[in-house]
């Protein structure tokens, strides 16, 4: 599979971003700062996240 991005929904207060699937960087919610991703050397570890879909 291809790098993507995908559009991911937040656990704790159910707002949706869009992230790259390889991040390299911790990433935050917006609006309630909690961790979705880490990085994990390949593809990003999503922690605090579901996915809602894959985008091209």
């Amino acid at each position: 599979m291809a790098n993507s991005f995908l559009k991911v929904s937040c656990r704790d207060c159910g707002a949706e971003s869009t992230i790259f699937s390889r991040a390299t960087s911790v990433i935050a919610c917006g609006v309630c700062s909690a961790t979705l991703t880490k990085p994990s050397g390949g593809k990003a570890e999503l922690v605090g996240c579901n996915v809602v879909e894959a985008l091209e």
